[in-house]
């Protein structure tokens, strides 16, 4: 079951050349703290492994704007920003269908 509801992110991360190994490790653990996310589905490109698309779940439009007010969370970016060799691009979404 979809619920249109719950707030998702969606993000490209394009890693430094030879870096996407260590960006996935730490977009991984950083989901894996998340108390606001209860679902997170993390891909790399088959072409480009320094290419990470992410899409997280969040638990609900309050949990998203605790996470994101949380001052932690600025140096936990950083870390990513540190691997990235350009801006990953970020799109809030909500799901109006799925087919599983």
């Amino acid at each position: 079951m979809i619920d249109p509801r719950q707030p998702r992110k969606v993000l490209r991360f394009k890693a430094k050349p030879g870096k996407g190994d260590e960006l996935f490790a730490l977009c991984a653990k950083l989901s894996d703290e998340s108390d606001a996310t209860d679902k997170v589905i993390i891909a790399r490109a088959e072409d480009d492994p320094d290419t990470l698309w992410a899409m997280e779940f969040f638990k609900s439009d309050e949990a998203l704007a605790a996470q994101d007010a949380d001052p932690r969370w600025e140096e936990l970016h950083a870390q990513i920003g540190a691997l990235m060799e350009e801006d990953f691009t970020l799109a809030l979404v909500r799901a109006y269908y799925a087919h599983f």
